[in-house]
């Protein structure tokens, strides 16, 4: 009985394993320069991108686009994070919303942060009742 090599079987493997990924295609949403965007100068040149969670919350992923080593890569990443949450939630017709930053890391010199955005429920206030006298 013949036997088939080990290594002929991966050489036919890895191709097919490459191949089925390009056609599954990129799953990575595509990033926007916040500087273009909102006509901006930021120096450290905030990218992001905004992920759906339905109709009552999207998420934001600000990251730098460039490598700057003081506290403004710090503040760059969270201004452009607010102003994009206030954007889209301004195109969602959202009248007040929370910004909840659920994460926050330094990747090496890249600083990320990811946050979700709520609507606010509005509260109305009523007067109580009027007794008659």
């Amino acid at each position: 009985m013949k036997t088939i090599n080990p290594l002929f079987r991966l050489s036919l493997a890895i191709p097919a394993t490459l191949a089925a990924c390009l056609m599954a295609g990129c799953s990575t949403p595509q990033e926007y320069s916040f500087n273009d965007e909102f006509h901006q100068d930021l120096p450290a040149q905030p990218k992001y991108f905004v992920t759906d969670e339905g109709s009552d919350a999207f998420k934001i992923t600000v990251h730098q686009g460039h490598t700057v080593t003081d506290q403004a890569r710090v503040s760059n990443v969270k201004v452009a994070a607010a102003t994009v949450a206030e954007n889209e939630a301004r195109k969602r017709g959202w009248k007040a919303w929370d910004v909840n930053y659920i994460r926050e890391t330094d990747q090496g010199w890249m600083h990320l942060v990811v946050a979700e955005v709520t609507p606010k429920k509005a509260v109305e206030f009523s007067a109580p009742p009027v007794s008659p006298q």
